[in-house]
C-alpha cells in the first residue's frame, strides 16, 4: 500500500484549457497533498465526506474531490452504506483502507 508521503498528485487541465487553467491546477498540487493528509487523520470511521470535511475544516467540495483521488491510491474506499447528509439525501460513506 503506498504510503502518505508518496502523494504525488498530478495538476488537472486538459490540453486546450487557457494557461491560466494550468497555473491554477499546478497552484492545487500541494494543495491537494495537505488535503489527503487532512483527511486521512480524520478519518478513523467511516464517514461522509460533510463529516470529514466538518473534522478538518475543508469544504466538503474539496473533500469531495479529494476521495476518489485517495481512492485511486489505494488509500481509501466506500464502503458500500450510506448515511444521511445535511439535506436529508443518502450520502456515500468513506473509510480508509486497513495496511496489511
Amino acid at each position: 500500500m503506498t504510503t502518505p508521503d508518496l502523494f504525488q498528485p498530478q495538476p488537472v487541465a486538459r490540453r486546450h484549457d487557457p494557461p491560466t487553467s494550468h497555473a491554477a491546477a499546478s497552484s492545487m498540487t500541494k494543495a491537494a497533498t495537505d488535503h489527503h493528509y487532512a483527511i486521512l487523520g480524520v478519518l478513523w470511521k467511516p464517514m461522509t465526506i460533510y463529516h470529514i470535511a466538518r473534522l478538518t475544516g475543508l469544504d466538503h467540495v474539496q473533500v469531495a474531490r479529494r476521495m476518489p483521488e485517495l481512492e485511486a491510491m489505494g488509500q481509501a474506499m466506500t464502503t458500500g452504506k450510506t448515511a444521511p447528509g445535511p439535506s436529508g439525501r443518502e450520502c456515500r460513506l468513506w473509510e480508509k483502507v486497513n495496511e496489511q
